[in-house]
């Protein structure tokens, strides 16, 4: 690949990125809707087993890769599905508002993180991203009316997701490359597949059925599980994790997109200034600063993880 060629990919990635936020966002309505008539457990056995059987039969050689990139994309995978377990134990003794907010902490724990066990350092850019993004986030995922619920088990687990999302986010970029792409993301898939079943189990997996059931587990499955971590893998391979987790962290705008836009929800003030503030993170992390080095999703030293001011 040309040095051309390679830079375009670069400022494709980020563009990856949003997309995968606005599908995440897509999701909301989608499972509202689905958990009608499906446990939260049951769906997301559902959803990442279709995600697993796409991801295999479309690219069956993805299978066939060393041991290393395996092991790796499980373990990523499994940190995935935590997190998408423990957010969903959390919502049963937290306000949904307060749920999604503090799910959505990944954003402030993934430098955090970055910085405390891989001891890399993080610009003030992306800090005043960090803080934006997480305004924009209290704007558009919280009710203030939740906020006397206090600090309990229920925070606590989610806080726990959080945790988990942003490990994700961090080894994923710390291993990913161009190319072990689609056998990171086949094993990922695998490995949350794995952790759902392994939750949903004991109560017995309800198997989706009728055309409504099947449209919501198909468009999860397929658009925002396997077509998402296909390019996660891919971005995040080209991409800091800093400023991926700050991407990524727009989804609640979208999903406001999507709930003003198709489900008739009111545009309140918290909204906009929540959207504005989360654009303005998006802008502080896509638009090229004056000096920063290539991140090549590799193994690397620590201070590879640095992002220029």
């Amino acid at each position: 690949m040309t040095a051309m060629s390679a830079s375009r990919l670069s400022r494709l990635a980020p563009m990856a990125l949003l997309l995968m936020a606005v599908l995440w966002g897509s999701t909301l309505i989608v499972m509202k809707d689905a958990y009608a008539t499906m446990r939260p457990t049951d769906l997301l056995a559902n959803r990442y087993l279709v995600a697993l059987l796409a991801f295999g039969v479309l690219m069956p050689r993805a299978w066939r890769t060393d041991r290393r990139t395996m092991l790796r994309g499980l373990g990523i995978g499994g940190l995935f599905g935590a997190g998408q377990v423990l957010q969903g134990v959390g919502l049963a003794t937290t306000p949904a508002s307060v749920n999604g907010f503090i799910g959505g902490l990944y954003v402030v724990a993934t430098p955090l993180l970055g910085a405390v066990l891989l001891g890399g350092r993080v610009s003030r850019r992306v800090w005043m991203a960090v803080g934006l993004a997480t305004l924009g986030l209290a704007g558009l995922a919280l009710n203030p009316a939740d906020l006397s619920s206090g600090i309990g088990l229920g925070q606590l687990i989610t806080l726990a997701a959080a945790l988990c999302y942003a490990g994700q986010i961090l080894f994923l970029g710390r291993v990913a490359t161009a190319e072990t792409v689609r056998s990171l993301g086949l094993y990922q898939v695998l490995g949350t597949t794995i952790v759902c079943l392994v939750v949903a189990a004991p109560g017995g997996i309800q198997i989706a059925s009728g055309s409504h059931q099947w449209l919501a587990v198909l468009y999860l499955g397929l658009l925002c599980g396997a077509a998402v971590t296909l390019l996660q893998s891919w971005a995040q391979a080209r991409v800091e994790p800093n400023r991926a987790a700050v991407l990524m962290c727009t989804e609640p705008l979208w999903g406001a997109v999507f709930a003003i836009g198709l489900a008739g929800e009111s545009l309140t003030v918290s909204v906009v200034i929540g959207s504005v503030a989360i654009l303005a993170a998006m802008v502080l992390v896509v638009a090229p600063a004056r000096r920063r080095p290539v991140w090549r999703g590799r193994l690397a030293r620590p201070e590879q993880l640095t992002t220029a001011s």
